[in-house]
């Protein structure tokens, strides 16, 4: 990593005492490497019990977001283009990049139900510190600390690039006590966002702007601090983004990411190594997955200083994938585990055959699974990470 003149704000090597993590939650039993709950494993009618409930809470709600914006009669079609941009399917990257806006947006009105359901709000890996830590807690130190990053304080006006339905957007305004603007390309995550910040009281604070992050609605110099977490993966050329951020933030101010990435560990002409590549593309919407190098380049090429650079993956004592990893087993996470996943897949079945769901539900669903074991698979392999992370300045003068 590379740092000019400033540290980061929190240590990554040391995690909360014990006696601190207790105060958050009880550890997960399921988790490796951990010794035995109190009270022993779950059974397998408190297995059946969380599928049951799964089932009933969620059901309704996945299939009356399938689809997104698309006509529910034009899923399949829709599907069927998709599929047609991806490596996998034999399309190609130029294509991917110069159709990116649509290839995005199918992406997201296709997938955010699935993400709302099986993940949450915040739709993002997180490093995480100690066997006891769940995902929701670990996703939200992940958001802190890039908050703590950029030394957000109460008043500041903020940017989130590419915020999805807003989860970060919201814990990073709750945290922080800032002003968070969501900027989003697709209707129905806005739509899904603005409802949410509703509910939690946030309406008047934060809000989203619908416009394309290769060309913001926003004049210069506007934001005092600007965060991007897995979503610049999307940009098909990460200059050009990278200098429209550059542009809306203030100067001497921070830029802070979480990017997605291919490792020095990747070989291009390993075929094991580019199908996975292709599966993460094919079942994530990305043109293209750069390199650590070609990000951090990137970033400097649109005039930023960098101030420090690292993959946080590489020294989290919990691997990043493992919420999707199949050997593992978690109540807390049902819905990720391979046992949630059957279900979820077998119920979408279901809802598509009875009409609830639009036809091609069941192709989204696949292909995400896909995605799904190439992150596992390129994540062992440590070929790819999706938390090369970076804090950059806009010099004071240009």
């Amino acid at each position: 990593s590379s740092a000019s003149g400033r540290s980061s704000s929190i240590p990554l090597e040391a995690p909360p005492s014990s006696s601190r993590h207790l105060e958050i939650s009880a550890p997960d039993p399921f988790l490796p490497h951990q010794g035995p709950a109190p009270s022993g494993r779950p059974s397998l009618l408190q297995a059946g019990d969380a599928a049951a409930a799964m089932s009933k809470s969620g059901a309704l709600d996945l299939a009356s977001g399938l689809g997104g914006k698309i006509d529910k009669e034009q899923v399949k079609s829709a599907v069927d283009e998709y599929e047609k941009y991806h490596g996998y399917y034999g399309g190609k990257e130029e294509s991917r990049k110069s159709n990116y806006t649509d290839m995005v947006n199918k992406y997201y009105d296709l997938a955010t139900s699935f993400y709302e359901y099986g993940w949450g709000e915040s739709f993002h890996f997180a490093h995480r510190w100690w066997n006891g830590e769940s995902l929701r807690e670990s996703i939200k130190r992940h958001e802190h600390f890039l908050a703590l990053q950029l030394e957000l304080k109460p008043g500041m006006k903020v940017l989130d690039v590419g915020c999805g339905i807003g989860g970060p957007l919201r814990e990073i305004a709750r945290f922080s006590s800032t002003s968070v603007t969501g900027l989003n390309n697709n209707d129905y995550q806005i739509t899904r966002g603005k409802a949410l910040n509703r509910s939690v009281g946030l309406g008047a604070t934060c809000d989203f702007v619908k416009a394309d992050f290769m060309k913001m609605p926003f004049s210069d110099n506007t934001f005092d601090a600007v965060y991007a977490i897995e979503a610049t993966c999307h940009a098909p050329d990460p200059v050009g983004c990278y200098k429209e951020i550059y542009r809306v933030l203030k100067p001497g101010q921070c830029f802070a990411v979480y990017e997605w990435c291919i490792t020095d560990h990747y070989d291009p002409n390993n075929a094991t190594h580019k199908r996975i590549k292709d599966e993460i593309e094919l079942g994530n919407g990305l043109p293209d997955i750069r390199s650590t190098r070609q990000c951090l380049q990137a970033v400097k090429d649109a005039g930023f200083e960098v101030i420090w650079d690292k993959d946080l993956a590489e020294d989290s004592p919990l691997p990043w994938y493992l919420p999707l990893d199949p050997s593992r087993f978690s109540l807390s996470s049902f819905r990720l585990t391979t046992v949630g996943r059957i279900i979820t897949r077998n119920m979408v079945k279901v809802l598509e055959y009875v009409g609830l769901a639009p036809e091609g539900s069941q192709r989204v669903s696949s292909f995400l699974e896909k995605a799904a074991e190439g992150l596992v698979e390129g994540g062992k392999k440590e070929i790819f990470t999706p938390m090369y992370f970076f804090v950059v300045r806009k010099p004071l003068s240009e």
